[in-house]
């Protein structure tokens, strides 16, 4: 709630959305009253001039504030989401867990989830917190205009409403235990799908392959079951509350009857009754609200973890990075024979070139803290610490599906990112993607598009250290000199490691550290 009163956007979103809500309501209730004067000839006291232009005026109060209410209100959400996911995802990529096993890069399916519950929790205020206050409105709105013109409907709407607000409620609860059993269900047997596969020899020579895959696929079918009820669960939900409005509606005019409110008192009883009519719109997607509130309820406890208060320490203060007589292995921490001494400090970056297979890689992943270090104390102090003061720009980074905003892992202004897409020469392919909120994919750039998008990451990282793995990679010569240059004269101000084959490359480093 302090999110929607703190920034403008929010706050108008929610007025548009008030007025959008009230048109509506006076809109039916005003077709309601042009309705009864016309069968009640001249009841209306106006003749029937009056509720019919006001009708008029009504439908573009409401066509109005649906629409700034959609675009304000999207503008506000997609700020909210950037800020948000800039923190969340270096905190992700700074958590022991995730860094030691690369799952940010190379697990597609806990990748998936997390950025599932990163868009629950991101749009909890544009899905629930803003319908939710429309409705609340429209209610309290339509309980005031039944107050004064039909009282004794009040207990009966009480009812109603407690019964499908319960009702809907709890179809929306179990629909949400569906689908996390259902997303759970799946996890597991991806994963022991991709056990059997790896031991599909073993199992063939057991006689035991086809019932291995058949109890994997039994795992999927159970969670396309539960996902098939949970869509039940909020078929129904919405079906129920699909009658409110005209069970509301029914109530008021049955009451009225009731007491003998006839002729002329009608008007104010059909005004009501079509007022609680407009208000089955607003209620009727409220089961899909509860819904969304669940799931980012849950999606914001599993992302606590990303709240540590490891993931809160300071980076370090830009210095000196010093690595003395550490031995270079492969990933998997076996020795290559090698060792490697150098000082790379803020202005000055340190190039280090050798073929491939002699760690150079490893060595990058091991400074920012993805591999264990070995041969002393790590030169920022401790792996955890080096998870957060450095940013590891691999030739070979995931492209996220999103946005290309998305992709920048940044909460920086639009302009210093454009400024930085138009020097990684990116702008064209920008603009062709339609922009910072163009969609981009895997399959959508081509390996050097890829390559220069990691490099702008890089590029408007915040961390002190920054380590580049081949910023040449799929790049032409020239090409791969000119982003580079630039790249290093904007990390000026922070100390830069790179490593490469290329000793044009190399040359624009302080200095050049060859391994064999």
């Amino acid at each position: 709630m302090s999110a929607l009163l703190s920034d403008r956007r929010w706050l108008i979103a929610l007025f548009a959305s008030c007025a959008a809500a009230l048109s509506a309501l006076l809109l039916l209730g005003a077709a309601g009253w042009l309705l009864a004067a016309t069968a009640v000839a001249g009841a209306a006291g106006f003749g029937l001039v009056a509720p019919a232009l006001l009708i008029r005026v009504l439908a573009v109060f409401r066509i109005g504030g649906k629409y700034t209410e959609r675009l304000v209100g999207h503008a506000a959400a997609l700020q909210d989401q950037t800020a948000h996911r800039a923190v969340l995802f270096r905190r992700m990529a700074g958590d022991a867990e995730t860094a030691r096993s690369g799952w940010q890069l190379a697990r597609a399916d806990r990748l998936q989830h997390f950025l599932t519950d990163v868009d629950a929790v991101d749009f909890r205020r544009l899905r629930v917190v803003l319908p939710a206050l429309g409705l609340a409105f429209c209610c309290f709105l339509a309980l005031l205009v039944t107050v004064a013109a039909v009282p004794r409907s009040l207990f009966p709407l009480t009812v109603l409403a407690s019964a499908l607000t319960a009702s809907s409620m709890v179809l929306a609860g179990r629909a949400a235990r569906r689908r996390v059993r259902s997303a759970t269900l799946r996890t597991l047997s991806g994963e022991r799908m991709g056990l059997d596969l790896a031991s599909l020899v073993s199992l063939q020579a057991q006689g035991q392959r086809h019932a291995a895959a058949s109890q994997a696929a039994a795992g999927f079918r159970d969670a396309e079951a539960l996902d098939r009820s949970a869509q039940s669960d909020l078929s129904l939900a919405d079906a129920l509350l699909g009658m409110a409005g005209p069970l509301c509606a029914l109530i008021v005019l049955v009451t009225g009857v009731a007491e003998n409110s006839l002729g002329t008192d009608a008007l104010p009883v059909v005004l009501t009754a079509f007022i609680w009519l407009a208000c089955g719109e607003v209620i009727a997607p409220f089961a899909k609200m509860r819904f969304a509130d669940l799931e980012a309820s849950r999606a914001s406890r599993a992302l606590d973890r990303y709240h540590d208060e490891h993931t809160h320490r300071a980076a370090i203060a830009g210095g000196d990075l010093v690595v003395q007589d550490a031995p270079l292995a492969d990933p998997e921490g076996q020795p290559l024979g090698g060792r490697v001494s150098f000082t790379a400090s803020q202005g000055k970056p340190v190039a280090i070139v050798g073929p491939s297979g002699c760690g150079k890689t490893s060595l990058l992943k091991r400074l920012a803290g993805w591999l264990a270090w070995s041969g002393g104390d790590h030169p920022l102090g401790t792996e955890d610490r080096a998870r957060v003061s450095s940013h590891l720009s691999l030739h070979d980074a995931a492209i996220l599906e999103g946005t290309l905003r998305d992709n920048l892992f940044t909460d920086a202004p639009e302009a210093e990112m454009m400024a930085v897409l138009v020097e990684m020469e990116l702008a064209d392919r920008a603009e062709a993607l339609g922009g910072l909120l163009g969609h981009v994919g895997q399959s959508s750039l081509s390996l050097g598009e890829a390559r220069r998008v990691a490099l702008a990451r890089a590029a408007l990282a915040t961390q002190p250290v920054i380590l580049l793995d081949e910023p040449g990679e799929h790049l032409d010569a020239d090409q791969a000199e000119r982003v580079l240059k630039r790249l290093l004269s904007r990390l000026e101000d922070r100390t830069v490691v790179f490593v490469t084959h290329d000793e044009r490359l190399a040359a624009l480093g302080a200095q050049v550290v060859h391994l064999h």
